[in-house]
């Protein structure tokens, strides 16, 4: 294969021979023979020039080109591209470092704040129950039930510091074993530091019905006079320091109780209740 920018010799060179001299009349003989010239003498036409071919060879390097002209706007742009890129991965960077920044501080300064406050859980008690409209399951258990409970809960804030500001949102059920009864909403108000505060708060249901099963083991409670309920709240709750005030967190409240009925005004026989919150305690 050639290689540009090289000449190469051809395979069947023309030749090449310089003319002979033409022949003049015999009058002009005289004045040749009188001419010494040896490029005008007949000798030198009798012996022609070697055929010879001569090569030119040009380095490759030394080939000079102009590139077009767009080639010069190409090269302009290429040569920004690594700057712009740069200049986002800089930025990117420094994004990146301020959010760690941020992150690091916030929670430094939520770690000093926990150290300093050391938040505690509040304390529940079921005080008094007064429950009505489960009658009826005693005698059947296709009968549907609507259960009316009314409860006195005792929350206890035991922190220095700290009041607790109940929100809106609030719900509170009660179940036995697998069967919800009823359920209601818990109140919204603020409690301060080392404050009891006693909630009355409402349950009702509503075509509530119970398995054989289930019904069987309420009436052999109910003959021993030891009914075991459980009660679940969620409370939406904030946490006031001062000027500061915390984001919106979901407390959670279980009561273990054992009751001496399932009508009327119960005596509340056993009653064992735990708060705990993802974030707090």
């Amino acid at each position: 294969m050639a290689t540009p920018g090289r000449v190469y010799p051809l395979e069947n060179p023309p030749s090449f021979t310089f003319p002979r001299a033409e022949q003049k009349p015999d009058s002009a003989s005289d004045d040749q023979d009188q001419d010494t010239s040896p490029f005008l003498s007949g000798q030198l036409s009798a012996s022609p020039v070697p055929n010879e071919t001569y090569i030119i060879q040009i380095p490759k390097e030394q080939v000079l080109r102009q590139p077009p002209p767009e080639h010069a706007h190409r090269a302009k742009v290429y040569a920004r591209r690594p700057l712009r890129r740069r200049a986002m991965r800089r930025c990117c960077c420094s994004l990146i470092a301020s959010l760690i920044c941020l992150l690091i501080a916030v929670g430094a300064a939520a770690g000093i704040f926990y150290l300093i406050i050391r938040p505690k859980a509040p304390s529940y008690s079921l005080s008094s129950v007064n429950m009505t409209g489960l009658d009826p399951v005693l005698t059947s258990a296709s009968t549907p039930l609507s259960p009316n409970v009314k409860a006195t809960i005792e929350a206890n804030n035991t922190n220095k510091h700290l009041s607790i500001l109940y929100q809106s949102g609030g719900t509170v059920d009660i179940y036995f074993e697998d069967t919800k009864l009823c359920n209601g909403d818990w109140p919204k108000f603020r409690q301060g530091p080392k404050n009891n505060t006693e909630l009355q708060v409402q349950m009702t249901g509503s075509g509530i019905l119970m398995t054989a099963s289930t019904r069987d083991s309420l009436v052999n409670y109910q003959k021993n006079q030891s009914v075991p309920l459980i009660i679940h709240a969620k409370v939406p709750v904030k946490i006031k320091y001062g000027p500061v005030t915390t984001w919106k967190i979901t407390a959670k409240v279980k009561c273990n109780i054992v009751v001496d009925g399932i009508t009327g005004e119960m005596t509340v026989l056993k009653k064992d209740c735990s708060a705990k919150s993802n974030y707090l305690w």
